[in-house]
């Protein structure tokens, strides 16, 4: 990755979001669950989950991901406990965190622009599929995910890449934006591939 800079979105200027800081913006995302996977998180109110453990009308799940749980639906929404777990000193009550029904999560972004370097192992600046390092490795370094992948800009346009960095914690989106004019690339140190991210 190289001649990494701010990307100013166009979706950054709709009421969806809101500048809070220099290059970084707030925004709140809502869920959306998939039938591909199944993001659980243990519920946080310990008498509520002891509540619902004594609760009547807890069901087997159906399908490849749901079949290991236990699932309720209580006052509009589903909580989750592994079947295995059932009446022992791990069984815990999980809420989906993609549920749609959750609370819309505050939380912050922002976007990049860069050239990709495929004489560094990335895909060529006009593949519209970003590779996966160093982007991964920036992600792990960091503390942020990707939240929007630029479908769009990424197709349209073969010298540049477009990512959008997201975290709950201002500070993550703060630390990433430390690579702007930066270099950043893998390196093969033997048994591990190392990020480097250097000073033009």
């Amino acid at each position: 990755m190289k001649n990494i800079r701010f990307y100013e979105a166009k979706k950054y200027k709709t009421t969806n979001y809101e500048i809070v800081d220099e290059k970084i913006y707030k925004t709140y995302e809502t869920g959306s669950e998939s039938d591909d996977y199944l993001g659980l998180e243990q519920l946080d109110d310990n008498a509520l989950a002891e509540k619902l453990k004594q609760v009547e009308g807890w069901e087997y799940g159906a399908g490849e991901i749901l079949e290991d749980y236990l699932i309720l639906n209580y006052e509009g929404r589903k909580y989750y406990r592994d079947i295995e777990d059932v009446g022992t000193d791990n069984d815990i009550v999980m809420v989906n965190m993609d549920d749609p029904s959750n609370p819309p999560k505050e939380i912050f972004v922002t976007s990049i622009v860069f050239e990709a370097e495929p004489d560094l192992g990335e895909n060529s600046p006009s593949e519209p599929v970003i590779s996966q390092y160093p982007l991964e490795d920036i992600l792990d370094k960091f503390y942020v995910y990707l939240h929007d992948d630029y479908v769009d800009e990424n197709t349209s346009d073969t010298i540049n890449s477009y990512v959008e960095f997201a975290s709950e914690d201002i500070k993550d989106i703060r630390a990433v934006l430390s690579i702007l004019g930066k270099h950043v690339y893998n390196v093969d140190e033997g048994d591990y591939i190392d990020i480097k991210i250097e000073p033009v």
